[in-house]
């Protein structure tokens, strides 16, 4: 890669901080408090842990077909790709079940 190649990449990073100083400058935090109707006060809406669930599984299981097709070719170095790869969707999952996703209501 020649110099221009990071050139843009730099921009790029840049724009996207820059978007982003500018989004929470403008964000305004709401002075009123919402509370949710009394009917729904039993239960526990956890979208955030289930969604971290589905992730970590899927992105799993999209990665490692293909990894198993190539594994014979790539070696030690791609058995050690893909067990830093599972080890980061392991700790997902670990964070997910010690937030209680695995529990059943």
């Amino acid at each position: 890669m020649t110099l221009s190649h990071y050139a843009v990449v730099g921009m790029v990073t840049l724009m996207v901080f820059g978007f982003s100083a500018i989004a929470a400058a403008l964000l305004r935090v709401p002075s009123e408090r919402v509370d949710a109707p009394r009917g729904w006060m039993p239960y526990s809406i956890g979208y955030p842990v289930y969604a971290l669930i589905f992730l970590s599984f899927d992105m799993e299981m999209i990665f490692m077909y293909p990894w198993a097709v190539v594994f014979v070719k790539e070696g030690l170095m791609g058995f050690l790709d893909m067990l830093v790869f599972i080890a980061i969707l392991s700790a997902g999952i670990a964070y997910a079940w010690g937030m209680g996703g695995f529990r059943w209501e």
